[in-house]
């Protein structure tokens, strides 16, 4: 064993923690789990100390047990050494890969170096294979494979997008609306001849859409009434007004875009089926077959629990939908017509739908009744909820039904687009001409006049014209702003393109129907608050209400509730605020709250699940810690939750999160739920959980609509339920 001096931060806290008598594996272990967690705290006089530097410099790694170099941890460690060009200790790692190579071929694949043949840190890892290549070879074989490909496709989708160069962003969204109109009735095929579903169809339009705006020129961003006029006639008009005149660059073109779909759909289907499998699926074994590249599949939970998150997802969007019925019918709205007799049926879902996302933004994420948007504006959520609904209504509506039906009388896309074109040049009751081509478009100034109406509140009777324009500020997003960011290489603070719809292009609103027909507002709502939500000044009274909208729930259960409790510190633990303490019975819950955004991709919750969701079973153990030493020594915390026999609590600690990703999972052996199930297990009402689509519900199966709780409610009975995951248990395969 090695000499210890104390220089750095990190062999502090070694010598530190083997001086209060921790064994030295449950030293390392803490010490590797305070670098993950990003200490120490950066300070004036230590703002230029490179904290990886530090850390791989401790003394202390080289003398590590096979046991902790193959812990997560310590793999984690590993993983962001080789994601990091900064940091180098060639030495070191020789060392570690001499004595747990499998630990280091784990790291080497979570850093998705894969994807980075240029980098240094990947010469540094063929070095290291130089030097170990019964335990390495393989590995950087495999890797060089899945190299190969990746270029392969990134040169074939540069191949199509040199054509699109050169045409406007404007031109761009015209060609992905004739695509996506067509691509509702007509199939589309990958190169190997399988079937793409709308919702890959979708994503690969909004990545080819990123990589125009990266790329455009500043006059893309000036529209003009005469300069959509000119792209009109060239690139839209001879598709959905077929005539003699020539039609062959906007055919072409088409053609070429379809191209384009295919190329960058076979870049993301190859990135998420086979790079990330093959980065933070460390069971599956990769291997060459000859030329040809092998996996054996040893556990493909990932996959199945991403599927069954997807699941659970569908019938909470039944849940909110049901308590926006339930809230609409209680506001006395059921009898009442919405709109005009046309659009009643339409606008009336589209009330209900704002009401139950609202109520989830409000009971789940703590948000108030108005936020602040990007500009400092303030606008009510409900309203902005609502709008967005309406949009989806008017377009879905007035656009993609029509277009159906005209399909199904004509057997031709073009035609039935045509036909819907035609219908808004048709006068209706003397008002103006109505724009029912692929692509929507408005003077900004005009949009927010036309949307004053949906603004009406017994503040606003009249409806309000800056209201109107924050609702259009919190839905839009700024191409030329968007663009900007995206050329100077600053994704982190970027929303999604489908999380804002309404394209700001210069001074005009530009819409895309099929995108605005296939939105799922709720999501989108929390994504735009919750993405980015450090940036918003919002964001801790939000916190709180999450924590006191859960503790309220387990008061009208009976449970004796602490929110946001704060316990002295010891010299062994300090534990920081607790989030929630209930009491009811024998059960003694202590809960760590999370609250976070909903991930589009499995590659996201896996970083989620390695950082944030690590990182909370680690506080929740020392907030269980707190809580047991609270029991021992304070007779006031004690009688704040009514105890008075300490022998006879059962304290239980539960991470709670507003996401759904890996639920019922633990975390250093803590429970992870959402936030949805405790409230949905709590109020027992499970029967309103319902796919909207599938239209199946709790409703069809009387045995399991019945009560949670068959023998009553107790602290036993609740916990029962949440461990063994009875919420979901009729619906989802557990």
């Amino acid at each position: 064993m090695g000499i210890y001096i104390n220089k750095t931060y990190f062999e502090q806290k070694f010598a530190t923690l083997i001086k209060r008598g921790n064994s030295f594996d449950e030293s390392s272990i803490e010490v590797i789990d305070a670098y993950l967690a990003g200490k120490p705290t950066r300070t004036k006089k230590h703002k230029k100390v490179n904290k990886s530097d530090l850390f791989w410099s401790s003394q202390f790694i080289w003398d590590c047990s096979a046991e902790v170099l193959n812990s997560d941890s310590f793999v984690l460690a590993l993983t962001q050494y080789f994601s990091s060009n900064f940091t180098s200790n060639f030495r070191l790692i020789a060392h570690i890969t001499n004595k747990s190579p499998v630990a280091v071929r784990k790291g080497i694949r979570r850093s998705e170096i894969v994807l980075r043949p240029k980098s240094d840190k990947w010469l540094e890892i063929k070095k290291l294979a130089e030097c170990f290549p019964e335990q390495l070879n393989e590995l950087i074989l495999v890797c060089e494979h899945f190299q190969i490909a990746h270029k392969q496709r990134i040169d074939l989708l540069a191949k199509y997008q040199e054509v699109f160069k050169k045409i406007t962003v404007f031109e761009l969204l015209s060609y992905s609306s004739l695509y996506a109109f067509k691509g509702f009735v007509e199939p589309a095929y990958s190169l190997d001849g399988e079937l793409f579903s709308t919702s890959v169809k979708f994503n690969a339009m909004t990545k080819i859409l990123e990589w125009k705006l990266s790329v455009a020129e500043p006059s893309s961003f000036k529209l003009t009434e005469m300069n959509i006029g000119k792209s009109l006639k060239v690139h839209l008009s001879p598709i959905v007004f077929p005539s003699n005149e020539n039609s062959s660059v906007s055919d072409a073109l088409l053609d070429q875009f379809s191209k384009l779909v295919q190329a960058q759909i076979e870049l993301n289907e190859f990135l998420s089926r086979s790079v990330v499998p093959f980065c933070f699926n460390a069971e599956n074994y990769y291997f060459l077959n000859g030329s040809q590249l092998e996996c054996k599949i040893q556990d493909d939970g990932g996959d199945k629990a991403w599927q069954q998150n997807g699941r659970k997802l569908a019938l909470l969007d039944g849940y909110w939908f049901n308590r926006g019925v339930a809230e609409f019918a209680s506001l006395g709205l059921a009898e009442k017509q919405i709109g005009s007799k046309d659009y009643h049926q339409w606008n009336q879902t589209a009330y209900i739908k704002a009401l139950g996302a609202t109520l989830q933004l409000n009971d789940i994420y703590g948000i108030g009744e108005s936020v602040s948007t990007d500009s400092g504006m303030d606008v009510n959520i409900f309203q902005a909820i609502l709008s967005l609904e309406l949009m989806i209504a008017f377009y879905s509506k007035d656009y993609v039904e029509v277009f159906y039906n005209e399909y199904q009388n004509t057997s031709h896309w073009q035609m039935a687009l045509g036909i819907l074109a035609m219908s808004g040049l048709k006068e209706n009751n003397g008002n103006a001409f109505q724009n029912r081509l692929p692509i929507a478009w408005l003077n900004w100034k005009q949009k927010a006049k036309n949307i004053v109406a949906w603004t009406v509140s017994e503040v606003f009777p009249n409806g309000n014209l800056k209201a109107a324009r924050a609702i259009l500020d919190f839905w839009s997003l700024d191409f030329k702003k968007w663009s900007l960011a995206l050329k100077n290489n600053n994704t982190q603070n970027l929303p999604e393109l489908t999380e804002r719809p309404i394209f700001k292009v210069g001074n005009y609103s530009v819409q895309l129907p099929w995108m605005m027909a296939n939105q799922l507002t709720g999501i989108n709502a929390i994504n735009n608050l919750r993405r980015f939500a450090n940036s918003r000044s919002e964001l801790k009274s939000e916190t709180t209400r999450i924590e006191e909208r859960l503790g309220e729930s387990f008061k009208m259960r009976g449970f004796k509730v602490l929110v946001g409790y704060q316990p002295s510190s010891t010299e062994c633990n300090n534990a920081g605020e607790i989030d929630l303490i209930c009491r009811l019975d024998e059960v003694l819950l202590v809960i760590e709250v999370k609250s976070t955004y909903r991930r589009n991709s499995l590659k996201e919750a896996l970083q989620y699940k390695n950082n944030a969701l690590r990182k909370a079973g680690l506080q929740i153990e020392r907030k269980v810690e707190a809580v047991n030493h609270l029991l021992v020594t304070n007779d006031r915390f004690k009688s704040l939750l009514g105890i008075t026999d300490i022998s006879r609590c059962n304290v239980i600690g539960w991470i709670a999160d507003t996401c759904l990703e890996f639920d019922h999972e633990y975390f250093n052996g803590f429970l992870k739920v959402s936030i949805e199930e405790l409230h949905i297990a709590l109020n027992d009402d499970v029967d309103l959980l319902m796919d909207i689509e599938g239209l199946d519900s709790v409703e069809n199966n009387t045995e399991e609509s019945a009560s949670l709780y068959q023998e009553g409610f107790s602290g036993k009975y609740f916990v029962e339920a949440i461990e063994h995951s009875k919420v979901w248990k009729s619906l989802v395969e557990i």
